[in-house]
């Protein structure tokens, strides 16, 4: 039975993806955390079943898929649990891409929820060259409830919701309308002609729930993960290199790279966002090492955009450097340039510091 909280919050929907949400548990294990706080719905037993056994049909693949969402399992609950919604969308990104940042599908979403560009820039995330946000757990993970909140308003019914995030709210709104129902009408998925592929959606992410949280019952064993943040983000106020904030941080680039894919060249773009997300127990270290000498230069290079009457030879003296490495870091065959071409130019160190998280 869902809770009085639930009911009043979903406004009577007739058919629950979930039925109630307990409070937070203290846990050691992440994962046990999370098991500890869902509460999934009676319905569907047998779809969701079949889902459970299929995600678990390979014991190293299920395992694979887990370790995979470590880095990011407890930024996507702490940012459920804020909003006040159920639980187990903090897995979604299981479904959506297999927690891999750099899923991409044919239809161009992308990142770890798999937004579309078009959703993406409507709710805010960051998009430019060198840049993609739906690759940043903490742009798409924002946008990502901001869209399912949306939905909700529009939808009521979570199955419906689901729905609507996985084939877009215009083809849910379509297949209602086929049938002579309004979008906040309470019609079963089943009812509904829909992409076979939507119709189980919902079914998939409670089967990956039931797996995760049963391990004896699905044969696997299942990886401890600590209950805290295995990344944490560092704010720069101006570009920066990982190859450098590796080193300053006394990690590897390769890692840094594994968590910060949202980056397409190893640095941030010249216009920002400059995030950088770090192993979360090199934090301290790194800080440290801002701290005691502020003239760390933290990129090599950056980008500049030719303007009207711009030269080469007074770009070069505005940026410390010369002609003819300006030419060579650009290969240029000659001098002339056009307005409005990106230039790779050099950056002199100068005082950097650590902005506030945000």
């Amino acid at each position: 039975m869902a809770t009085k909280a639930w009911r009043r919050m979903l406004a009577g929907a007739a058919l629950l993806l979930f039925s109630g949400s307990g409070p937070a548990h203290a846990s050691s294990d992440l994962w046990a955390a999370f098991c500890a706080e869902t509460a999934l719905s009676a319905a569907d037993t047998s779809a969701v079943e079949r889902s459970a056994r299929w995600h678990t049909r390979s014991a190293t693949h299920f395992q694979d898929l887990l370790h995979r969402a470590e880095p990011w399992l407890w930024h996507t609950m702490e940012a459920v649990r804020a909003r006040g919604l159920p639980i187990e969308l903090a897995v979604l990104p299981a479904i959506e891409s297999g927690f891999d940042p750099e899923a991409r599908s044919y239809r161009a979403a992308g990142g770890l929820w798999q937004l579309m560009p078009a959703t993406a820039r409507r709710f805010g995330v960051p998009m430019q060259s060198g840049y993609d946000g739906r690759a940043d757990v903490g742009h798409s993970t924002r946008a990502a409830l901001d869209y399912l909140a949306y939905l909700r308003g529009r939808f009521h019914s979570w199955p419906l919701i689901i729905a609507a995030y996985n084939a877009g709210e215009g083809t849910v709104v379509r297949a209602l309308r086929a049938v002579g129902a309004a979008p906040g009408a309470h019609v079963p998925v089943a009812q509904l002609r829909l992409p076979s592929e939507t119709r189980t959606h919902r079914h998939r992410l409670l089967g990956f729930v039931r797996a995760v949280c049963n391990p004896d019952r699905y044969g696997y064993a299942r990886p401890a993960l600590p209950a805290r943040p295995l990344i944490q983000a560092v704010h720069f106020n101006r570009q920066v290199d990982l190859g450098r904030v590796a080193e300053l941080a006394t990690t590897s680039v390769r890692d840094l790279q594994r968590v910060n894919a949202a980056l397409s060249d190893d640095r941030t773009p010249a216009s920002g966002p400059h995030r950088v997300w770090i192993p979360a127990h090199r934090q301290e270290h790194l800080e440290h090492r801002l701290r005691g000498d502020g003239t760390l230069a933290l990129v090599e290079h950056g980008e500049y955009r030719v303007q009207p009457g711009d030269t080469l030879s007074h770009i070069a003296l505005r940026h410390q450097t010369t002609t003819r490495q300006l030419m060579a870091m650009n290969d240029l065959p000659s001098t002339r340039i056009r307005v409005g071409k990106t230039l790779i130019v050099p950056l002199p160190a100068d005082h950097l510091r650590k902005a506030p998280d945000a």
